[in-house]
């Protein structure tokens, strides 16, 4: 007969089996039952995230196998000792979280849903020691097995930081199109109708925001950044008598900027009068875009004479007027215009040109003088255009034959932070969130790697129309509001300049 003290050691490892096949078999069947939450919180997690496909499927087949494992007698020992493995596992992740992270993702699903991480850690101590416990109870050379689980506890989580480091490497640099949503990172705080949907951001200060009208282009409307002070203004040029098309007005205080690349002229003026003299008019040097990189500077885009395909330079406004191209910033891919279309924008912090293609995943950096620092690459996969273009032999003139696929719509800098509204949902999305909001992506321009992303939530169906940051603030332009968000310190470490970039003069 068996002795008391080896029933009860059965009974021990009976109860202890009994909990952890419950524990597993739940979890596999509310993994199930969530499947894409669950690959969704997957890639919200630091060390998981460039392993989320393949990660999703391993944890339900490895929890489902121990569960099997556990049922049977012959195989129970095998089972409890691969319940310590992944408990120890599942505790060591835990630890890095809290501890190395930059950053605490949502916790699992499930029963362990409303336990926070802390919670979570103490729970997964517990059913690691009873694991551990079980084992022991049931060999027979303890020795051994306290040498194995001592092992296991050393090498197990050598396994979870090794993850973390290469999915945090692989995250930032070679991103499998996998976005990173971290809490509390922005945060609406306020908002305003602007009774009208033809305002957009043209510049401001830390005190003062400006926004021009694409109907009255010559009005601006001026907000202190609480949202509660407007004030508005009238543009007054000294000459006035030109074919005006598409007016461009830039403000970097204290001066402003007006120009028109169709006529093309360019006024400047101080915000103190609002009064425009000419600084160039009557020359060929039209163009389509421009920013402003320093008082006597701006950077442009055109279009190269023979060929026509667009084409980066910097006007300079000293004693005479000296312009100088940078043909090798653009590159061709399908005709050298449309497939070369996209935003540019300047921060006067960096001193750096930034300029975004609208139809693949590439933007570029130069500095002020129109030279390449290099070429980066958004988080998508549109390496290349998806655009068809006709070539009307009659006119000479180019078309899109079908609607483009866009990959970047909106974009923003300020100081090492680029901000790209993305239009391509990625991996592991929720497509309800699409329909909600619009996703800004965040990447850091000086180590040229992506950081984040965040939610512009729609207003009435609109979606975000012009962005500008301020500080640690983010303004958006949805429909007629303004919304203001504030951006999380602990994520984003921004400066207090601002620059902006909108979709008005694409």
């Amino acid at each position: 007969m068996k002795s008391y003290s080896t029933k009860f050691k059965e009974v021990v490892i009976e109860i202890i089996s009994v909990l952890l096949i419950l524990l597993f078999v739940y979890s596999v069947l509310s993994k199930v039952l969530e499947f894409q939450n669950f690959q969704a919180q997957l890639g919200q997690s630091p060390l998981l995230s460039a392993y989320t496909g393949f990660i999703s499927y391993a944890v339900l087949i490895v929890e489902f196998t121990i569960a099997l494992l556990l049922a049977f007698p012959k195989t129970r020992f095998v089972g409890l000792l691969s319940s310590f493995v992944l408990m120890v596992m599942f505790t060591a992740y835990i630890i890095v979280i809290l501890n190395y992270s930059s950053f605490v993702p949502c916790s699992c699903g499930g029963i362990l849903e409303k336990l926070g991480w802390k919670e979570h850690l103490i729970f997964n101590v517990v059913f690691t020691i009873l694991a551990a416990t079980a084992c022991l109870i049931s060999t027979r050379n303890k020795s051994k097995t306290i040498f194995g689980l001592i092992s296991i506890t050393i090498v197990a989580p050598t396994i979870i930081v090794a993850l973390y480091i290469n999915s945090e490497n692989t995250m930032h640099r070679e991103n499998p199109f996998i976005r990173r949503f971290i809490q509390g990172s922005a945060t609406k705080i306020a908002e305003i109708d602007l009774k009208s949907n033809s305002l957009y951001f043209v510049g401001g200060n830390n005190s003062t925001i400006y926004m021009g009208d694409n109907k009255a282009p010559l009005h601006i409307t001026a907000f202190d950044t609480s949202l509660k002070v407007k004030n508005q203004y009238k543009i007054q040029l000294e000459r006035e008598n030109f074919p005006f098309s598409t007016v461009q007005v830039r403000i970097i205080p204290p001066n402003f900027y007006l120009m028109d690349g169709t006529v093309p002229v360019i006024y400047k003026g101080d915000i103190a009068s609002w009064k425009g003299k000419l600084i160039m008019h009557s020359n060929n040097y039209y163009f389509s875009k421009a920013e402003v990189i320093a008082a006597d500077k701006i950077a442009f885009r055109a279009q190269e004479l023979k060929s026509s395909n667009n084409i980066l330079g910097i006007f300079t406004f000293s004693d005479s007027l000296q312009v100088q191209y940078a043909p090798n910033l653009l590159q061709k891919q399908i005709d050298g215009f449309f497939d070369t279309d996209g935003m540019m924008l300047y921060d006067s912090k960096l001193q750096k040109l930034v300029y975004v293609y609208y139809y693949r995943n590439q933007f570029l950096v130069a500095d002020k003088n129109g030279d390449l620092k290099y070429r980066g690459n958004t988080i998508d996969t549109t390496s290349k255009a998806k655009l068809k273009v006709t070539f009307i032999k009659e006119t000479g003139q180019r078309k899109i034959a079908s609607l483009p696929s866009t990959v970047n719509q909106l974009t923003a800098v300020s100081g090492n932070l680029l901000f790209i509204n993305s239009k391509l949902i990625g991996r592991f999305e929720s497509k309800k969130m699409w329909k909600q909001a619009a996703i800004v992506d965040v990447y850091d321009i000086e180590r040229n790697i992506y950081l984040s992303s965040i939610y512009i939530y729609d207003v009435n169906g609109a979606k975000v129309q012009s962005m500008l940051i301020s500080g640690n603030n983010l303004f958006a332009i949805i429909g007629h509001h303004i919304h203001k968000y504030r951006l999380g310190k602990d994520f984003f470490n921004i400066p207090k300049a601002m620059i902006y970039n909108t979709k008005q003069y694409k």
